[in-house]
């Protein structure tokens, strides 16, 4: 869709000369409507040239033919006297967005700030949407934000310095089925702690959570109209009731931009107007060591009920009173005769060791190892019906999710953005797997556990856990209790004896079940609970704008003095 020249100058008022640079440039992506475009004439009013980029598509992604001739968001900047260009690029052609980045520094000197808002919307959830509309969400909202990411940071860190604020949302962080696009949002928040800490000097990544009334949003509420609580799909948010309008969002996103907010770095902010949250990650509440591999099995049984599940239950450790555990008391871990466990894909090693914990456990284990020939949704939830058709209904399923990417070296963004490479093909391997354990529990009407076990080993391994965790947390609200689904990221590598006695235990252990869309993170002597994204603190302002107060308030609240 893109135009010979991406860029369609809007050149009228213009404040400096042709090729001399204006006070600041900012590039906005999805920028001709709704909160992007709130942002850029936000932006534009404040003395800053905006580059939008928007290729003006329908909401699910499609071309529209008969969008109505309207002045453009450059248009409008430019007739209030301010300076923009539009380019209708879009962000999911790499060569298109570095085209147009190196042609807005050949023309004004460098860039500011980035806005990377692009997105659409179609109809997935975790046991819905077809190939088609998972793999368009995902294009857009996660390839399309690193194609953005890595053109804005390859010329930021040659200048020493800019402002780069991604958007997640509250689908990403929140409890919600919202399939596709919780996975892409919730690797955004991820790549953002990742990105944000090691970013060069001079340059910050942060990440806005925004709630306002958009197009996504108003189709949202038209396709269930009686709805007026939050919802399942909706991030835990009551849509429509209250909501703050795009121009709303802007300040508290021009703010960000701004030489004042250098200082704020990997953070993921939640603005509804009147209110901003900051977003905590992910975090280790629970650590139980492993000292005694002869007792590893034991020590699993002992911790899961006794720690892992309240600690998931309440997203918070339940420790710090009197010693909750001693050695165990030896025997053998307890065993589930007549279990059936059907253990998916992974090395000839790592099958091999977690075959080994479930024989131990007296379990059945059917094995598919070759998951070559699985290319997309409806090839897995076929493989899997085929599997159970031919050895019997199993009771669980481990994934050995692969490949694991190569581990990155600490601090290097370059490897960091390199490790994310691929992330949408392995997080739609990952779904594809979900959608089959889905789909036979429906057919079968029976319970099934799904323990994905996804490499941990680089900072895009992680991002998928990450992306696997939050479809997780819906697995057994959108199947009606069925699906159990807890997912292990293997720092340690998916070949450890850990990884295999705590894939047997999750698999099989009663208490297992209350851990559905838990987190846990293994390494070769400890196994962690993790808690998941929350807003950590909020501040609540009044009103839409920013008060004078409001740094020295958040100073405070990140603890960054």
């Amino acid at each position: 869709m893109a135009h010979r020249r991406p860029l369609r100058g809007v050149r009228t008022r213009l404040r400096s000369s042709p090729g001399v640079r204006r006070s600041r440039v900012a590039v906005v992506t999805g920028g001709g409507r709704g909160i992007g475009a709130a942002i850029a004439e936000a932006l534009g009013g404040q003395d800053v040239h905006v580059v939008t980029i928007d290729p003006l598509v329908t909401l699910d992604g499609h071309a529209d033919p008969d969008r109505p001739v309207e002045p453009t968001t450059a248009d409008r900047i430019v007739a209030a006297g301010g300076s923009a260009v539009a380019s209708n690029a879009s962000v999911t052609d790499r060569e298109q967005i570095d085209r147009v980045f190196a042609e807005v520094v050949a023309d004004h000197g460098g860039i500011d700030a980035v806005v990377n808002v692009a997105g659409i919307t179609r109809p997935t959830s975790y046991a819905t949407g077809s190939e088609e509309d998972w793999r368009a969400v995902l294009e857009v909202h996660l390839d399309g934000y690193l194609n953005v990411l890595r053109a804005a940071l390859d010329h930021m860190a040659a200048a020493g310095t800019g402002r780069i604020l991604g958007v997640t949302s509250g689908a990403g962080w929140r409890p919600g089925d919202a399939g596709a696009y919780s996975c892409a949002k919730r690797a955004v928040a991820a790549l953002t702690w990742q990105i944000g800490a090691i970013a060069p000097a001079g340059i910050s990544v942060n990440a806005l959570s925004p709630i306002a009334l958009t197009r996504m949003v108003t189709a949202a509420m038209a396709a269930r109209p009686k709805r007026t609580t939050a919802g399942p799909t909706s991030g835990g948010l009551r849509l429509g009731a209250g909501m703050p309008a795009p121009d709303q969002i802007a300040p508290f996103a021009a703010h960000l931009l701004g030489a004042e907010a250098e200082w704020i770095r990997g953070r993921v902010l939640f603005n509804a107007g009147s209110e901003v949250a900051v977003v905590d990650p992910p975090r280790i509440v629970e650590v139980v060591g492993l000292d005694s591999h002869e007792q590893l099995a034991l020590r699993l049984d002992q911790v899961v009920g006794g720690a892992f599940v309240p600690a998931h239950d309440q997203q918070a450790t339940t420790g710090g009173a009197n010693p909750r555990f001693g050695e165990p008391d030896g025997g053998a871990a307890a065993d589930t005769p007549g279990a059936r466990v059907a253990v998916i894909g992974g090395p000839d090693d790592a099958v091999a060791t977690v075959v080994g914990a479930l024989r131990r456990r007296g379990v059945h284990a059917v094995v598919r190892h070759d998951t070559s020939d699985i290319d997309g949704l409806l090839s897995a939830a076929a493989a899997l019906a085929a599997l159970a058709a031919n050895d019997g209904m199993p009771d669980a399923v481990i994934l050995l999710a692969g490949p694991a990417g190569r581990p990155d070296p600490a601090g290097d963004w370059n490897e960091v953005l390199a490790a994310h490479q691929g992330i949408s093909e392995r997080i739609l391997a990952d779904a594809a797997w979900a959608r089959a354990v889905a789909e036979l529990s429906a057919t079968s009407q029976r319970s099934i556990r799904l323990i994905g076990v996804i490499p941990g080993e680089s900072t895009g391994d992680r991002s998928r856990a990450q992306a696997a965790a939050q479809l997780a947390r819906s697995a057994s609200s959108a199947t009606d209790g069925r699906v159990v689904a807890t997912t292990i990221e293997a720092r340690c590598g998916v070949t450890s004896e850990v990884i295999g006695e705590l894939a047997a235990c999750l698999a099989l252990h009663p208490d297992a079940a209350a851990l559905t869309g838990a987190h846990l993170l293994a390494r070769d002597d400890w196994v962690g609970l993790c808690r998941h994204p929350r807003a950590g603190a909020s501040i609540v302002t009044g009103h839409n704008g920013l008060p004078p107060w409001f740094d020295a308030a958040l100073h405070d609240v990140i603890g960054d003095r």
